[in-house]
């Protein structure tokens, strides 16, 4: 029993000496506090998430039809590209690229008309001056996006003109429809004379419609076969139906005696008088299709069902408070055994009635104590100061901290007892840090790291710490167990390991 009740005492004599150890230095403990806070705030004000504008120059021949547009095009993309002028010169437009005068060259194709007759694309060569690949590839991206809003104003514009061309099928359509009007009117008088000449202005005026109607009707032919033809209006076949119902009818009224009864004659041409009626109706719905829409017409608009949608610092701030954490825990354990060993300290505990179980356990609880106030700390500055969100548990939160720590202090603690000196223990502790920033995940998503380099990464807490305190903070979702099962597992592995190295040290020689 006595046994039972030393052994806590004795770990908690290292509780109040590494507490201690810690309150001697104001100092660290206002860089620790303080210091990773205002790193985040300069990140989150400091960080600018607009696009970026590219201050563009066009090289283009001064005569060439496509250049006297171009000015017109630039404004497709917005605050995107500044069009910085026109040059015909492109070694001279290439030589403020590299002086960073502008950000972009465009090289617009030369006679574009005459290689796309050819069945070729003309190119549009955007030059840059880029060495960063992401860069570069956004530089891409902003290419594609450019000649796809130029592809669609030319469209547009080969769309409007059709339209236009296309008021001739409402004047032959209305003209029909009135020379029907007056041949019904000219039979129910009688007039055969009449009724003839306003029968040979239809049959002028229908076979007039035919022709511009059948060239009209591929465009909507097209978009039924992609879509499907709609339930509620009239499709292409229902037009052309309705056009041969009429140039029948017109060849019925073709033979019109001098004299006799027109009766029949008057009914079908006022059955056809009604078709036409019908006819214009449909062809000025088809016409009115604006061409904006036929060129465009599907636009994507982008939901989330998340519970919130985070600004660019909310949704970073768990990354960046998991990482510091982990810094700041490994930092402290990477120093804590080897300055006991180097202080000569080591010796006093070969002597002393002290396990290295003990040891740990002190060492453990002090520096989880003091990382839990230096968490609870700057997570109050994320909440109040910078408005970070806490969609989840706190006590899920207080969870995942918790173990994070428990973990990174592992790692801490091993360095400390595989290293031969303070520098040596800080050396590998900046590793670990730098190996946190390129492979847990804080900037760069996992999945764009091939399977083996992601191994790495699933080798250090700060990746199940920025995944799971986005979970919990961000989602407001409970957290994954297999994820705090891996962070345990990790840090068990590592006190496993630390209790090893710490008992090969304390032994006696």
């Amino acid at each position: 029993m006595r046994n039972l009740f030393a052994s806590p005492i004795r770990a908690s004599a290292f509780w109040s000496k590494e507490i201690y150890e810690i309150l001697r230095q104001p100092g660290l403990i206002m860089t620790l506090a303080l210091g990773p806070f205002l790193i985040l705030l300069l990140f989150g004000v400091g960080f600018n998430n607009a696009p970026r504008p590219f201050r563009t120059l066009f090289v283009a021949p001064e005569s060439d039809v496509l250049s006297q547009q171009i000015e017109a095009y630039a404004t497709t993309l917005g605050d995107q590209l500044v069009y910085a002028g026109l040059v015909t010169d492109e070694a001279a437009a290439k030589a403020q690229l590299r002086q960073g005068r502008v950000d972009l060259v465009i090289v617009v194709p030369a006679d574009a008309e005459a290689t796309i007759r050819s069945s070729q694309q003309a190119v549009f060569t955007i030059y840059h001056n880029e060495i960063d690949p992401l860069q570069a590839s956004y530089v891409d991206y902003f290419g594609r996006i450019y000649i796809s809003e130029v592809n669609r104003r030319l469209v547009q514009q080969i769309m409007s003109r059709g339209q236009a061309e296309a008021t001739t099928v409402q004047d032959e359509v209305a003209a029909a429809h009135l020379a029907a009007i007056a041949t019904h009117s000219a039979l129910q008088a009688g007039d055969a004379a009449a009724a003839q000449q306003n029968q040979a202005e239809l049959d002028t005026h229908v076979s007039a419609l035919e022709l511009a109607v059948g060239a009209s009707m591929g465009l909507l032919r097209g978009v039924e076969d992609t879509l499907g033809a709609s339930a509620q209006g009239e499709s292409s076949d229902d037009l052309l139906a309705q056009l041969q119902a009429v140039r029948h009818g017109t060849n019925g009224l073709s033979q019109i005696a001098a004299d006799g009864d027109y009766a029949a004659e008057a009914e079908q041409a006022a059955v056809l008088e009604t078709q036409l009626g019908e006819l214009q109706t449909n062809l000025a719905e088809f016409a009115s299709i604006a061409p904006e829409i036929v060129v465009s017409p599907f636009r994507s608009q982008a939901e989330s069902v998340a519970s919130l949608v985070p600004d660019v610092t909310s949704f970073f701030a768990p990354g960046v408070l998991a990482l510091l954490l982990q810094h700041v825990a490994v930092s402290f354990g990477a120093l804590s055994l080897v300055r006991e060993r180097n202080s000569g300290t080591i010796e006093l505990f070969r002597v002393a009635p002290i396990t290295p179980g003990e040891v740990l356990a002190g060492k453990y609880l002090s520096y989880m104590l003091f990382g839990g106030l230096l968490a609870a700390a700057l997570t109050l500055l994320l909440r109040f100061v910078l408005g970070v969100p806490m969609a989840g548990s706190w006590l899920a939160f207080g969870l995942v901290l918790a173990l994070l720590l428990f973990a990174s202090l592992g790692i801490g603690f091993v360095i400390s007892l595989l290293s031969r000196s303070d520098s040596q223990a800080v050396q590998l502790s900046m590793l670990v840090l730098l190996a946190s920033v390129f492979f847990s995940g804080i900037f760069t998503a996992l999945y764009l790291l091939i399977p083996a380099v992601r191994t790495i990464a699933w080798m250090l807490p700060v990746t199940y710490g920025i995944q799971l305190l986005q979970t919990v903070m961000l989602r407001g979702a409970a957290p994954d167990w297999r994820l705090l099962a891996g962070l345990l597992l990790i840090g068990l592995v590592l006190l496993g390991v630390a209790w090893v190295l710490t008992k090969r040290l304390m032994a006696r020689r």
